[in-house]
């Protein structure tokens, strides 16, 4: 018989989002029932679920997004809040400090002129 060497599988770790009081609860289920924006929909049911203690794959599975979306989305609400659940929102939290400003005046309609020396 050949000897068969076992290799230990590592998967990352679950994440889960930060503890959500009740309140906070049945605003994130008024979000996934009543939004227009099914952007917002889908970030709220991920941190319902995540809520709920399920794992990041069966989220994944159960919403039909990658497994790297759901972290991300998890992530972005243990971050900012609420915040995060908002489209207009993720363009300015994830930009860094160099590009905010640039974001905010292409938000704003103004044009970007860059510094020249």
């Amino acid at each position: 018989m050949l000897p068969v060497q076992v290799m230990p599988v590592t998967r990352k770790p679950d994440v889960f989002v930060r503890a959500v009081s009740p309140e906070a609860g049945r605003k994130l289920a008024r979000i996934a029932r009543r939004s227009k924006q099914p952007i917002r929909v889908r970030r709220a049911v991920v941190v319902m679920a995540s809520a709920r203690h399920q794992p990041v794959g069966f989220i994944a599975k159960l919403m039909q997004v990658s497994e790297s979306y759901v972290r991300q989305v998890i992530h972005d609400f243990n971050r900012h809040g609420f915040e995060a659940l908002d489209p207009e929102g993720t363009l300015l939290a994830n930009s860094t400090d160099a590009h905010s400003d640039s974001a905010r005046s292409a938000l704003a309609g103004e044009p970007h002129l860059p510094n020249v020396a």
